[in-house]
C-alpha cells in the first residue's frame, strides 16, 4: 500500500454502491475499495424484475449480466473491476472516531472493517401498511428473492387471483405481468383518485386507468386499505368499504430510505427522512458520504428537498461520488424527476411537477393538451401520443410534462426535463431544435406543439380540459364528415374548418367550444370565431384524447 493509498468502504452493492466502487477503482487503482452487502445476490437491475415475472425477460440472471453476457458476481468485480465484495454481511454499527464498521454474519459472528472514507449506499425498503400482517400470502415486490415464490405459485396454478395495493409504477407493471402472461384475475387498489398519483394528473391518469380496465384489471381508485386478513388458503383485503378475496396480496405503496446505519453514525437526515447530503454527496459527518435511494436530492430548478428513489439517479450519483472521492471537482446538481413506464400497450412518461402538486405549492399552474403523431403522420409506423404540458401563468415557466400513447413518449419527456432543469419558459421550449426525418419525427415536434398551445393560451386562446362536459355547451364540430362517425357528437353544430371562415360571424352570442379530432383544427377554429367578434375556446387534445380517457363522445 502506497503512502497516499486509502481504504474506501461502501455499504450496499446496488446501483449507487457498485457504480461508485467500479469507477473509483478505475480512477484510483492503488486504493482499496471494499463493498459490503447483506444479500448473496447483488448488482442486478431491480427495475427489470416485473418484466421477468411478465416473461418479457426470460431469466432473472439476465438482470445480473453485462451487455456482453458476463455475470456480475463477486469474482467478476474482483477480477475485472478490482473491487472486493463481501456478501452475506450486515453492517450494524459505525464508529466514526475509530473509523471502523461492524459487520454481522447470519450465524452471529462479528467483524470489524477499517476505513478512511465510508459510503452509505443502503438503498430503500418497501413501505409497510399499518394493517399489513406478516404472512406468506402478503408480500412486497422489491428484490430478486421476491420472484421465485411468485413464479412457483403461478406455475403450479396456486395463484389465480391477486390483489395489488398501490397503483404506482410497480403496481401498474405487476398488473400487466399477472394479466398478460399468466391470466391472473387482478384487483388493483389505489387510495388516490387515479393511477400513478404524483406522476400523472387526472387527465393522463384517466388514460392509464382506461388502459388497465380495457386489459381486464379491476382498478378501484379512492380505495384506501382498511384491513388485511391472511389465512392458510386465502387473503382478504378491505378497502373503500369493499372486501376483496384473493390467493395473494402484494403491497406496492412505495419505499422508505434505509437510514438506521446512518443514524447510528450521527449522520443528519433531511426533511424527507432520507440522508441529507450536499452537492458533493457529503453528509454532515467528515469522511462519511451517501448516494442512491437512501438520500434526498434537490429538486431542479428550485432546490426543494425530495426523495427520488430511481435507478437512473442512483447510477449518476455513484459516478459523481467516485469522482469526488478521487479528488475531482464534480457535483450532483439535483433532479427534475423524470420517469417512464409501460402499462400494457400504453407508453407513459412524465417529468417535473404535476398541476396538482404545483397548485398545492401555491403556484398558479395552467395546462394545455395536444394529441399528435410521434412521426410524420403519413409514415406507416406513426403512432399517436398525447402530451399534457403544465406551466406557470404569467412567467410562462415550464413546470412539468406528461405524455402517453402508443408512440414514442420518453424522448419528449427527456427533452422537457432538460428545459425544466434550467427554468425555461414555454417560449424557449417552443424554439426547441429536434432531429427531423419522417421515420423519426414530424416537422413540428409534439412537444413544441404543446409549447405553442401554451403560448396561445397565455395570449387568450383558452384550451379546455379533454374531459370537459358537453352538456349545456355550444359545440362547434369542425371535423370532416367521415371523422364524426368515429366519435359522434349528434347535437353539435357541424361545420368543417374549410367552411368556417365563409360562415363567420356565427349566429348568436354564445360561447362556443370548438372540437376536432386532435385539437389543432379546433384551436384554429376558436381563433377564427374570436377574430369575428365571437367568444370561443377549444377542446384540448381533441376527441382522440377524450377517447383515450375512456369517455363517451356523445352528450
Amino acid at each position: 500500500m502506497t503512502s497516499d493509498s486509502r481504504r474506501v468502504v461502501i455499504v450496499g452493492a446496488s446501483a449507487a454502491g457498485m457504480r461508485c466502487a467500479s469507477r473509483l477503482a478505475r480512477l484510483r487503482p492503488d486504493w482499496t475499495v471494499t463493498v459490503v452487502e447483506r444479500r448473496r445476490v447483488f448488482s442486478y437491475a431491480a427495475c427489470g424484475l416485473p418484466y421477468v415475472l411478465s416473461g418479457d425477460v426470460d431469466d432473472a440472471d439476465a438482470l445480473r449480466r453485462t451487455s456482453d453476457g458476463a455475470l456480475r458476481d463477486a469474482a467478476f468485480f474482483a477480477s475485472v473491476k478490482g473491487v472486493t465484495v463481501l456478501t452475506g454481511r450486515s453492517a450494524t454499527e459505525v464508529d466514526g472516531g475509530a473509523r471502523s464498521l461492524t459487520l454481522a454474519r447470519p450465524e452471529g459472528e462479528l467483524e470489524h472493517l477499517g476505513w478512511d472514507d465510508l459510503v452509505l449506499a443502503t438503498g430503500a425498503s418497501p413501505r409497510r401498511l399499518p394493517a399489513q400482517p406478516r404472512h406468506p400470502r402478503v408480500r412486497s415486490f422489491h428484490v430478486v428473492e421476491d420472484l421465485e415464490p411468485l413464479h412457483a405459485g403461478l406455475r403450479r396454478g396456486e395463484i389465480t387471483r391477486v390483489v395489488i395495493v398501490g397503483a404506482g409504477l410497480v403496481g401498474c407493471e405487476l398488473s400487466e405481468a399477472f394479466r398478460a402472461l399468466w391470466g391472473v384475475e387482478v384487483t388493483l387498489l389505489e387510495a388516490a383518485s387515479g393511477p400513478l398519483p404524483g406522476v400523472a394528473d387526472a387527465e393522463i391518469g384517466a388514460v392509464i386507468a382506461a388502459t388497465l380496465r380495457r386489459n381486464g384489471v379491476r382498478l378501484r381508485t379512492g380505495a384506501a386499505v382498511e384491513a388485511i386478513a391472511a389465512f392458510d388458503d386465502r387473503v382478504e383485503v378491505a378497502a373503500g368499504g369493499e372486501r376483496c378475496t384473493a390467493d395473494l396480496a402484494i403491497v406496492a405503496v412505495g419505499v422508505t430510505p434505509e437510514v438506521a446505519l446512518a443514524h447510528s453514525a450521527g449522520v443528519a437526515l433531511g426533511i424527507t427522512g432520507a440522508i441529507a447530503v450536499d452537492d458533493r454527496l457529503a453528509t454532515n459527518v467528515p469522511h462519511i458520504w451517501a448516494a442512491g435511494d437512501c438520500i434526498e436530492v434537490r429538486r431542479l430548478p428550485d432546490g426543494r428537498p425530495l426523495h427520488l428513489p430511481l435507478g437512473s439517479l442512483a447510477n449518476r450519483q455513484g459516478r459523481v461520488l467516485a469522482d469526488v472521492l478521487a479528488g475531482r471537482d464534480d457535483r450532483f446538481p439535483g433532479a427534475v424527476g423524470a420517469v417512464a413506464a409501460k402499462v400494457f400497450d400504453l407508453n407513459v412518461a412524465a417529468t417535473g411537477l404535476t398541476r396538482t402538486r404545483a397548485e398545492a405549492e401555491g403556484i398558479a399552474a395552467r395546462s394545455v393538451w395536444v394529441t399528435a403523431h410521434d412521426r410524420a403522420h403519413y409514415w406507416p409506423e406513426a403512432a399517436e401520443i398525447a402530451i399534457h404540458l403544465v406551466y406557470e401563468a404569467g412567467s410562462r415557466r415550464v413546470l412539468g410534462v406528461q405524455a402517453v400513447g402508443a408512440g414514442e413518449v420518453a424522448k419528449r419527456v427527456d427533452v422537457a426535463t432538460a428545459y425544466i432543469a434550467r427554468g425555461a419558459t414555454v417560449t424557449e421550449l417552443a424554439g426547441l431544435e429536434h432531429a427531423y426525418a419522417p421515420p423519426f419525427a414530424p416537422a413540428i415536434d409534439p412537444l413544441a406543439a404543446a409549447a405553442f398551445a401554451a403560448e396561445n393560451q397565455e395570449d387568450g386562446l383558452e384550451a379546455r380540459p379533454p374531459d370537459e362536459p358537453f352538456t349545456g355547451a355550444r359545440v362547434l364540430d369542425v371535423r370532416h364528415p367521415g371523422e364524426r362517425t368515429k366519435h359522434p357528437l349528434p347535437e353539435a353544430t357541424a361545420m368543417p374548418l374549410e367552411e368556417l371562415r365563409a360562415a363567420l360571424p356565427l349566429p348568436g352570442r354564445d360561447r362556443w367550444l370548438a372540437v376536432c379530432e386532435r385539437g389543432a383544427r379546433s384551436a384554429e377554429a376558436a381563433r377564427l370565431v374570436r377574430s369575428s367578434g365571437g367568444s370561443a375556446s377549444y377542446l384540448g387534445g381533441g376527441m382522440q384524447l377524450r377517447a383515450m380517457m375512456g369517455l363517451e363522445s356523445e352528450r
